[in-house]
């Protein structure tokens, strides 16, 4: 089965931000060609005729790298027992791994956090939950997906900026709810916030015993997500092509290419 663990470091991991089938499979054609190592498909952005086990099916079929299914909440669709259960199809269908939110289970997580005295709570983080229930549906549903031969990134897009130390707790949080792949995307304001997301990757580098993604997002993201990886955050999320739906904080594939030779060499210390 394809995985994403056997990727290395900092693998070339290119976006599928599209509404169908088809388009999904062109991206996948053109982004191998291009370099990439593997896919993240956002079901929640296609059309909803196609947000199903077969469509997923058909996609994965398409790659000869590993694809996990990304299934979002959006206005019209915020049912986590439905997302996760259509993410879980897609690792039967084939899929390598699936991203489950750090709220999942919790459409209060804010509440969750008030006398929580972990340091991230400090910073009334978005998505993420300490509701002692929905952190054990959250480890249910990855004991599942592991059962079915999937890996599990767990992500908080939490909104705000992060200190090291909060940054570092968040991870450890993320971590031993059992997921293979720690994802926190903060809020950067400043070059300082920039420094200290370089910072705090390295402190995490140190630390922590999966392989994770530390960045931003908004104004400082173009800086950030194409440079990360150097400092030790893993996968490199791109695109092979911009489209309405894409994140253009996201760099190009053949950008990042670029970036690796003019900017990175391997005797760098780790």
């Amino acid at each position: 089965m394809k995985s994403f663990k056997n990727l290395g470091e900092f693998p070339i991991v290119s976006s599928l931000r599209v509404r169908t089938p088809d388009e999904a499979i062109y991206d996948i054609e053109d982004g191998e060609k291009q370099g990439a190592e593997g896919f993240l498909l956002h079901v929640e952005l296609m059309d909803e005729l196609y947000r199903t086990a077969g469509s997923i099916e058909k996609i994965v079929k398409a790659a000869t790298k590993p694809v996990m299914v990304l299934n979002y909440r959006t206005a019209e669709n915020f049912d986590d027992e439905r997302l996760n259960a259509l993410k879980l199809a897609g690792v039967k269908a084939g899929a390598a791994a699936v991203d489950l939110p750090l709220n999942s289970f919790d459409n209060d997580c804010r509440e969750s956090l008030k006398g929580c005295r972990a340091s991230y709570a400090a910073a009334n983080p978005d998505e993420v939950s300490v509701n002692p229930e929905a952190t054990e549906k959250q480890k249910a549903f990855i004991a599942e997906v592991h059962e079915a031969g999937g890996e599990v990134l767990v992500s908080a897009h939490v909104g705000t900026m992060l200190t090291r130390t909060q940054g570092a707790d968040l991870a450890k949080e993320i971590e031993s709810r059992g997921a293979d792949y720690v994802k926190i995307i903060v809020c950067a304001q400043s070059m300082d916030d920039v420094a200290e997301i370089y910072d705090t990757i390295r402190e995490l580098k140190r630390t922590l015993n999966k392989p994770f993604l530390y960045q931003t997002y908004g104004l400082y993201g173009k800086l950030v997500r194409p440079t990360a990886w150097m400092f030790g955050s893993g996968m490199i999320l791109c695109h092979n092509r911009y489209t309405e739906l894409s994140n253009k904080e996201n760099p190009l594939i053949a950008d990042v290419r670029r970036v690796k030779e003019l900017l990175f060499s391997k005797k760098y210390g780790k």
